[in-house]
């Protein structure tokens, strides 16, 4: 990385190396005049001359101050200071250090003696604290130099987040930039009623690609790329063993036997993965509706903005957690309105997800307390009938992420023990300021832990 220093200069030294190149034309403007060059009157009227013998005092005077200061100072700062007799006692016990022999070091050492004598020796004290006095300044000036280097904010990209779940959108307006650092500039939630999206599918893709056309016109983000995040209800996952499969296509019967929809209505995409501790490749299906997938896409060339991605949340937020926690079962719950999916991953390889058929709106009320610690509990029963299937044992920590988790956590109610935000992990950095937001129009109390979930998966996506 480049440092950046203020540029010193002598301004006596410039203007004199100025005022001789000046002299010089004045000296040769005879010349000049007699191969045609044209000097202006200016140059020998009264006032011009005056000018120059104030220069040419100035310079005199100059010499004459430089010739004192060489005489008056007959030796250098450095000189003068080796005279000092506070400084020759100092050099003097330094030396005396130094003079100390490797036999008489053994029966220091054999004594314990010199290790109390470096100990209490202010000497090396004096010698130690300027040295460390240099560091400090150093770590001070490079801070310094680079809070002088200006911020390049021309490779920044301003990208759009459009989140679907619970009959809700949430557009986020983000700038990235090339360091993957994430600073939130704009969010807005828009609830859609069941007639433009069902249960799952698009049900009027104008009407909806209008409603997002003008939330995208309100975060000024027409033609940014945008990415589109669903419901992590909307999918299921299994992991094979690539060995077990006879190809890696929808058409195999061993990934058919494990979708939840009708083989027609299949949509599969696959992701291989080699398993350094088995050494061997494994490869994850992430199921889900054909026509689901065909509703947003047609939404989306409708809209016709670059897209970067349609991706389910809750498997992203999986990867980067098994990235810094390494466990031998990991868990992440994703909490929704009226269903929980649960990912279960006995490696980074492994994983598989399952759904729960409750959510945190069953467990709203005016005391929220009892309302947090009801889901929680449920759950925790799940997960344990799940994990006694395989004989897996309970992680240290099961992973919570999702819209309910803002409805569920506040001020009132915590996690209770074994339960872990996914916001304590800082999975993505990022910058979220509700205060400082110019658009900021939510319904929803808090999004918190939304906000978290789709800065992480965002800064995986690119």
């Amino acid at each position: 990385m480049k440092k950046y220093f203020p540029i010193q200069f002598n301004k006596i030294k410039f203007f004199k190396n100025n005022f001789k190149k000046f002299n010089f034309n004045l000296k040769n403007s005879k010349k000049r005049k007699r191969k045609g060059f044209l000097i202006s009157k200016s140059t020998m009227s009264q006032k011009y001359q005056n000018l120059i013998d104030k220069i040419n005092n100035f310079e005199k005077e100059e010499r004459i101050i430089k010739t004192r200061k060489k005489t008056k100072k007959s030796s250098s700062f450095i000189v003068r200071f080796t005279k000092f007799e506070k400084y020759q006692n100092f050099i003097n016990k330094i030396q005396s250090i130094k003079d100390l022999n490797s036999k008489t070091i053994k029966k220091l050492k054999s004594n314990n003696y010199y290790l109390s004598y470096l100990k209490n020796n202010s000497i090396l004290d004096q010698i130690k604290n300027p040295f460390e006095k240099i560091k400090i300044y150093q770590s001070f000036k490079d801070s310094l130099n680079s809070n002088k280097i200006q911020k390049n904010s021309k490779h920044d990209q301003k990208i759009g987040i459009i989140f679907y779940a619970d009959h809700n959108l949430t557009f986020v307006s983000i700038m990235i930039n090339l360091n993957n650092k994430i600073n939130i500039i704009g969010v807005t939630e828009i609830p859609i009623p069941s007639n433009v999206i069902g249960d799952s599918l698009v049900e009027d893709k104008n009407e909806l690609a209008n409603i997002v056309l003008d939330s995208l016109n309100l975060l000024e983000l027409i033609d940014s790329p945008i990415l589109v995040i669903l419901s992590s209800s909307f999918f299921n996952i299994h992991t094979f063993l690539a060995s077990d499969l006879k190809q890696i296509s929808e058409s195999d019967k061993k990934v058919q036997s494990k979708s939840p929809y009708l083989p027609a209505n299949t949509f599969v995409e696959f992701l291989k993965i080699s398993d350094s501790k088995n050494n061997e490749s494994q490869v994850r299906s992430c199921y889900t509706k054909r026509d689901l997938i065909d509703s947003w896409t047609d939404t989306l060339q409708i809209i016709d903005q670059p897209v970067i991605g349609l991706v389910p949340a809750a498997p992203i937020i999986f990867d980067l957690i098994t990235s810094i926690v390494f466990e031998k079962t990991t868990i992440l719950i994703d909490i929704e309105a009226n269903s929980t999916t649960l990912l279960l991953g006995r490696n980074p390889a492994n994983l598989t997800s399952h759904k729960l058929p409750f959510g945190y709106s069953l467990y709203i009320s005016n005391i929220p307390e009892g309302s947090s610690a009801n889901y929680f509990e449920r759950v925790l029963n799940s997960t344990k009938i799940i994990l006694s299937d395989n004989n897996d044992l309970l992680p240290e920590n099961i992973f919570v992420m999702g819209l309910g988790l803002d409805k569920l956590i506040n001020d009132k109610s915590s996690l209770p023990e074994g339960f872990k935000s996914i916001t304590s992990l800082n999975l993505s950095e990022y910058t979220y300021l509700p205060k400082k937001i110019k658009i900021h129009e939510l319904f929803s109390e808090s999004i918190n832990s939304n906000i978290c979930s789709l800065a992480s998966i965002l800064s995986s996506c690119v």
